[in-house]
């Protein structure tokens, strides 16, 4: 075996990338750097029916959006390409010889129809079913005239029918009967190779160490050892990943909600949080820790703390995590990270997005608090950009102060003749404003700081007033108080 360890993520471009591909291409590239190895990207690309180009470039697309660098693979290259499945046919037509011409593998005419009827009627006798080997015993020449006359066969694989072994670094030693596998495919007719041939020669060619794959492989793990064996190639150790459960306990789908990188993505999640949270399905650190960087992922990450029971994808956990990181992000990168869905929302148009940068700085400073999702954002922070707020009534706190009308006109009258007349408006100068507003009035600050938050939010909580004056600033300030009195004090 090599002394580098190799892995690999070998999804099929048949859609987006499913977040439990993107798990599994996270175990193996936080295993890749944690061993100082190599992380290499396959595309297997030989449905034909299924694959698109499109499905392509949204799995890479993803898999840079989640910072899963390849070291070899599509758009990088490397020595044991092609990495697309459908550029190495002439490979898998080279092994497939080499296998009829040692005897371990052999033509099969067999119709769909006589592989139906066969199976039914293993079925009706409670046999489990297999192919028979009806054709096993057809010599290569005689086969080959065949198809030289112009019939259609498929290639099988002669199983050994023995005892076969392996050694799972997440389940530990599983063993399996070889007699109960029948030959397998592993050529169609169609001259196109099967899964569990190709990923063999793939595997094999590619030098990979260890294969860490889903937990739905394991049936798939035996047909391929005896293919390594027949061709004497070095067989990767495995580990087999549990899969991904809803919350309901089945399998993780559509139904559950977003499923694919793509779908979180569009929804404000960030690329770290989302990461963060997959690496915690299935895999454990050490202690109670929740939040990894992904430097820290790859220093902690060890199969041995993989386990073998299926995760559960907490939706809740993973916008509660984002949140975290949305928190920990500088005002700037916020501000920045939520543009395109405010401008989406229309909150901010493209056209003014330089001149009012500085502006949303200061919101998100306040607002990044308030939400969980980027996407979140544009409802949080409609508050800073619109004065036709809503005032919550219902709110005993906000009652309070709509319904107190004397208390209430005679704090804003006072601060709006105060902030009129300021000659400099800072922060510094409205914080003096309101010290001489309890003085002067002989209230608390209380009644003097909720008449304010209510009459420029709408709200008993929130955002702070301070922050409101700042964030207003002085025009807007005004618009509001004035507004409010007329509305509800008058």
């Amino acid at each position: 075996m090599n002394s580098e360890v190799r892995v690999r993520f070998a999804p099929s471009p048949t859609g987006y990338l499913h977040v439990g591909g993107a798990r599994t291409a996270l175990f193996n590239y936080l295993f890749a750097r944690n061993m100082g190895g190599k992380f290499i990207l396959r595309i297997e690309d030989t449905d034909q029916q299924r694959s698109t180009d499109e499905s392509t470039n949204a799995i890479l697309r993803s898999m840079k959006w989640l910072g899963l660098e390849w070291d070899e693979g599509p758009e990088v290259g490397g020595n044991c390409g092609p990495y697309y499945q459908t550029q190495r046919m002439d490979i898998y037509n080279d092994y497939a010889k080499k296998l009829l011409e040692s005897g371990h593998a052999y033509y099969c005419f067999c119709s769909q129809e006589e592989l139906d009827s066969e199976r039914q009627e293993m079925e009706k006798n409670g046999v489990p079913p297999k192919y028979s080997g009806k054709c096993r015993n057809i010599s290569l020449a005689d086969a080959q005239k065949r198809i030289a006359a112009g019939e259609k066969a498929a290639i099988r694989f002669k199983m050994p029918g023995k005892e076969i072994k392996f050694n799972d670094l997440v389940r530990g030693e599983l063993t399996f009967d070889g007699n109960l596998l029948g030959d397998m495919v592993i050529v169609r007719s169609d001259g196109f190779p099967t899964y569990n041939y190709a990923v063999v020669i793939d595997d094999g060619l590619m030098k990979m160490t260890h294969v860490l794959r889903g937990d739905d492989h394991i049936s798939n793990t035996p047909k391929q050892i005896v293919i390594y064996e027949a061709l004497g190639f070095t067989q990767p150790v495995f580990g087999h990943i549990s899969m991904i459960l809803g919350p309901d306990g089945s399998r993780l789908s559509k139904r559950h909600g977003a499923t694919s990188v793509e779908e979180y993505k569009k929804a404000g999640i960030l690329p770290e949080a989302l990461d963060n949270f997959l690496a915690l399905l299935g895999w454990s650190p050490e202690g109670d820790r929740e939040f990894f960087t992904k430097e820290e992922l790859i220093k902690e990450f060890s199969m041995s703390r993989v386990a073998k029971s299926p995760a559960v994808f907490d939706v809740k956990k993973l916008t509660w995590m984002n949140g975290n990181y949305i928190r920990k992000n500088d005002d700037e990168a916020v501000a920045k990270m939520t543009l395109p869905y405010l401008i989406e929302a229309g909150l901010v148009k493209e056209s003014e997005v330089e001149e009012k940068m500085p502006w949303l700085v200061k919101v998100m400073k306040t607002a990044k608090t308030s939400f969980e999702t980027l996407a979140d954002a544009p409802k949080n922070v409609t508050l800073f950009f619109n004065e036709d707020y809503e005032v919550k009534k219902d709110d005993a706190e906000v009652a309070k102060y709509t319904e107190n009308k004397e208390l209430t006109n005679k704090v804003l009258d006072f601060v709006v003749g105060e902030i009129t007349a300021l000659e400099n408006y800072d922060l510094a100068s409205v914080k003096a404003v309101i010290k001489k507003a309890q003085k002067t009035l002989g209230v608390t600050g209380h009644d003097v700081f909720m008449p304010l938050r209510v009459s420029l939010t709408g709200l008993s909580s929130g955002p702070g007033v301070y922050e409101m004056f700042d964030i207003l600033g002085r025009e807007r300030v005004m618009v509001r108080l004035k507004n409010f009195k007329e509305k509800y004090l008058s």
